[in-house]
């Protein structure tokens, strides 16, 4: 039994580890791909939407004490990841690839010391995951990387940066949406399509042209060129001139008929599913109200772009703060987003005050606003706000006064009383 364990083990260790394959694919008759999808106006905004509100967050890196640095890694995520691009363009780029094809990819460069200095993106058609004899997981890169360029180059796991979709089969590789949506993001490219040649014939619908007797191939041929070319596309609506009793029917099939504009309804809500977003997100303003936009921005906070950034955090505490940076971890700021509108801010903001959690210089930070001289004293709400540090001797001194009232009442009686107990001491001297 343990024997067959472990040969399974060993098996599954050095199994090829197979990248995606891509290509295209046909769904209502409509050709989809990586290409053709991003022409879907549902599914580039709401792709576009993910990659932008990730490429746009504060990317920190914090020691043991929760203590925010600015040091080398800090500026590679958050200033510029290579000589060649910015850290939104980056990511951007990462993000789009994981979402659209699965995985992207990016060679970490590195000093003698180990220590990464730059993150190159690779192309997706120029990776391929898989194991060597030895069961190591590798990645092959064709053509050669960024740094050693020429024959093939095969990457360790440690130096690539990977970021992958969250739809994964075997933990290592993910699934493009793309490939596993492709009949929803069809039917919208055909009902796309429909639209397109609904409009480039006016928006009415063919017809036939009836003649009363037999045609002879030549005069078939020639009605019909001579009717296309007069009357087909942008020159639809025109005078037409038909001969020997020749008649137009129209076909009557209206875009209601088939369910047109309920069709491309149906694909925005499916896509926004796909993508994680709430339909508002795709500007389906049908599901809109005054009321639920700021919960639908916490949703998409707390639902899709905060597993995006934790996709991101993870990888980047692993192979590049690595062993290096003991204790050191990376954290996207989601506070942007999670903020909600002035009234919430401002709420926030002063119940945080009175628990002396935050001063009036973070708050001014978060709010991009220049700190000032003494802003860094922590406040606590007693009868009004009060500093930290000064506490016990406030409420000292509230004790005391307390104690001086109670013993002024306690020692103080009616003043006849008080004159006659002076006259009796003075008169028995």
């Amino acid at each position: 039994m343990w024997k067959n364990t472990w040969y399974n083990l060993v098996k599954f260790l050095r199994r090829e580890v197979s990248p995606i394959r891509r290509g295209i694919r046909f769904s209502g008759g409509m050709p989809v791909s990586e290409d053709t999808s991003m022409q879907i106006s549902a599914f580039h905004r709401g792709v576009t939407y993910i990659s932008t509100q990730i490429a746009k967050l504060p990317w920190e890196v914090k020691d043991k004490s929760n203590k925010i640095l600015d040091d080398s890694i800090s500026r590679l995520l958050n200033l510029a990841p290579n000589s060649e691009m910015s850290a939104m363009s980056f990511r951007l780029c990462m993000t789009q690839n994981a979402i659209i094809h699965g995985n992207a990819y990016a060679e970490i460069e590195r000093d003698i010391t180990g220590r990464a200095v730059a993150i190159w993106p690779i192309p997706n058609g120029f990776v391929e995951p898989y194991r060597t004899p030895e069961g190591t997981l590798v990645y092959r890169i064709l053509g050669g990387s960024f740094v050693s360029q020429g024959s093939d180059v095969y990457l360790p796991a440690q130096d690539t940066f990977h970021i992958k979709n969250f739809h994964t089969k075997d933990g290592i590789t993910g699934q493009g949406i793309v490939a596993y949506a492709s009949d929803v993001l069809g039917i919208v490219l055909g009902a796309d399509r429909m639209a397109g040649n609904l409009f480039a014939n006016g928006g009415m619908p063919s017809g036939t042209l009836e003649h009363p007797g037999m045609l002879t191939d030549e005069a078939y041929a020639r009605i019909k060129k001579s009717w296309e070319e007069a009357h087909s596309g942008k020159k639809s609506g025109g005078l037409a001139v038909l001969e020997e009793g020749t008649k137009y029917n129209p076909v009557s099939i209206t875009p209601d008929l088939l369910q047109f504009l309920e069709s491309r309804k149906f694909g925005v809500l499916e896509i926004a599913r796909f993508l994680g977003l709430p339909p508002t997100k795709l500007f389906d303003t049908d599901a809109a109200t005054f009321n639920n936009i700021e919960n639908a921005n916490l949703e998409v906070a707390t639902d899709t772009l905060d597993a995006w950034a934790r996709n991101y955090e993870s990888e980047a505490d692993i192979k590049i703060l690595n062993r290096q940076y003991g204790g050191r971890r990376t954290e996207m700021d989601l506070y942007a987003i999670f903020r909600g509108d002035m009234t919430t801010r401002a709420e926030y903001f002063s119940k945080m005050m009175q628990a002396a959690a935050i001063t009036p210089n973070q708050i001014r930070e978060r709010e991009g606003l220049a700190g000032y001289s003494g802003g860094d004293r922590y406040y606590l709400a007693v009868n009004n706000y009060s500093p930290v540090d000064r506490v016990d001797e406030l409420l000292d001194s509230q004790i005391s006064k307390n104690n001086a009232q109670a013993e002024s009442k306690t020692t103080s009686s009616d003043p006849k009383l008080t004159q006659a107990a002076i006259h009796y001491l003075e008169k028995n001297k």
